[in-house]
């Protein structure tokens, strides 16, 4: 890849990482007010007897939907936040959720290539915003 495919690529990560960043408002300023939803392969009798701790913690500051996934294709698990609850923090928590029902455990992820330059700059903070890089 050219220099001018690198610094376009590489513009194209940090207009991803800046977007993602941005919490959502909505047009009266207030946080966006949308369920967190994950689906897991179980059936919904199971995830309920069996809610992960990652998940059950935040029981009492949030609203927590279990339910057949459409076409019988698992259990959605929705998530509205509440209060002063990080959806952030939720999303991850839904996430090391469905790792614990499908397969008993979080899996880690092996820690990213580094690199000098501003691409492994980019993936590091990239890596590093979705919970991965060693920090789960």
């Amino acid at each position: 890849m050219n220099t001018a495919g690198k610094a376009l690529l590489a513009a194209g990560v940090a207009t991803a990482a800046a977007v993602a960043g941005r919490r959502r408002r909505t047009t009266d300023g207030q946080s966006d007010e949308r369920w967190l939803v994950v689906t897991v392969n179980r059936s919904p009798a199971d995830v309920q007897d069996s809610l992960p701790a990652e998940l059950a913690r935040w029981r009492a500051q949030v609203e927590i939907r279990v339910q057949p996934a459409a076409g019988d294709k698992g259990t959605e698990i929705r998530v509205m936040p509440s209060g002063d609850v990080s959806r952030h923090e939720l999303r991850l928590a839904l996430r090391r959720a469905k790792a614990v029902l499908e397969t008993g455990e979080v899996v880690k992820p092996d820690t990213a290539p580094t690199h000098p330059g501003p691409m492994g700059k980019a993936l590091q903070l990239v890596t590093n915003r979705a919970g991965g890089g060693g920090r789960l």
